[in-house]
């Protein structure tokens, strides 16, 4: 059997392990922007999650039908 020699972060699972990362990070800025009751940071962690949540859909269903 051959080895791809694809790195890791170019694959389907490197994407979606890159925005499970991206989510985890975005909740702990979500949690500080909560705590010290900053609503511009809360939201921009808000939607730094939503962003990493629909790049999967977007990226299968739109960026590589073309």
């Amino acid at each position: 059997m051959e080895e791809s020699k694809t790195p890791f972060l170019k694959t389907k699972e490197g994407g979606l392990t890159i925005a499970f990362s991206v989510i985890i990070a975005a909740f702990f800025v979500e949690v500080y922007g909560l705590t010290m009751d900053q609503e511009f940071v809360y939201i921009a962690g808000f939607l730094i999650i939503l962003a990493a949540i629909i790049y999967s859909p977007v990226d299968v269903f739109i960026i590589k039908k073309k």
